[in-house]
């Protein structure tokens, strides 16, 4: 049977609960670690961190972009500035978030070898250190409720495809533990670039009507504008409320082209509101 929609799948924070796990284990410690961070300005990085990756507008951003911001954040907080420490130096890290390449492991190697540059070295280690010890550890995330059989229902009238900003390897093992590759016809990582250039890919010949991108970060929804396809967004702390509301509501009504405007502009409007500017902690609000 020929598909009739395609639906694109962000991974991390939308069908799986892996934002807080990975942050939490992996990748906030290790570069603590990385970078030196000791007592109250390695709690100080942990709430930047948090506050960037898992409450902002930031959230599922490239772990390089949120490192800069991160650390951006890190730089004014009251606890760093009463350590003494000197600012971390982000020019470098700036310019290879801003250069438009890939955010991946191998962009920031060959990056560095005409710009060599501490802090960034430093992420390159990082950055490889994290995908080791997550695929090492054998940890399997939690689905959240109503993913696998919301998947398994989309899948027998439309093509499906991850787009994420992890390692393709990373979702082959996380998607594979819950035998979710079964689902979805294509695996697109951050080897492909941003998630703009994936979604262009994966959808090449798709009219952008019979498109529908799902996730949980500005990112999925900037991709989803940009290939001028429909949007369903996933709002933290309410996963399994936005995937009944899928299953049951808005994936039938697309799939039948009746997925209002209206309707998307509202769940849109609601996932703004749900997440806040990167650059204005609560912290410094009070």
């Amino acid at each position: 049977m020929t598909p009739g929609a395609f639906v694109a799948l962000d991974s991390d924070g939308t069908v799986l609960d892996t934002m807080g796990p990975k942050q939490h284990r992996f990748l906030q410690p290790m570069l603590a670690e990385a970078l030196g961070l000791e007592g109250a300005v390695r709690e100080a990085y942990f709430a930047c961190a948090d506050f960037v990756n898992l409450r902002s507008a930031a959230r599922g951003i490239t772990r390089f972009n949120a490192v800069l911001l991160a650390l951006t954040l890190l730089n004014r907080h009251p606890a760093f500035r009463a350590s003494g420490r000197e600012p971390f130096a982000l020019g470098a890290l700036r310019a290879f978030v801003e250069s438009g390449r890939p955010q991946s492991d191998a962009a920031l190697e060959a990056w560095l070898r005409g710009r060599p540059d501490p802090l960034l070295r430093t992420l390159l280690l990082w950055g490889r250190a994290v995908n080791a010890a997550i695929l090492g550890s054998g940890a399997v995330f939690a689905v959240f409720p109503g993913v696998p059989e919301a998947l398994a229902a989309m899948h027998r009238e439309s093509a499906l495809g991850i787009v994420s900003q992890s390692p393709e390897r990373v979702l082959r093992q996380d998607w594979g533990a819950h035998g979710l590759l079964a689902h979805v016809d294509h695996v697109a990582g951050q080897e492909l670039g941003v998630k703009t250039a994936q979604l262009e890919a994966l959808t090449r010949g798709w009219e952008p009507g019979r498109v529908l991108m799902v996730g949980d970060a500005f990112g999925d929804l900037q991709a989803a504008r940009a290939r001028g396809c429909r949007f369903f967004p996933i709002l933290p702390d309410r996963e399994a409320a936005c995937w009944r509301t899928l299953a049951d509501e808005v994936y039938p009504a697309f799939l039948a082209g009746a997925y209002a405007p209206a309707r998307e502009a509202a769940l849109v409007e609601a996932f703004t509101r749900a997440l806040p500017d990167p650059l204005s902690p609560p912290w410094e609000a009070r």
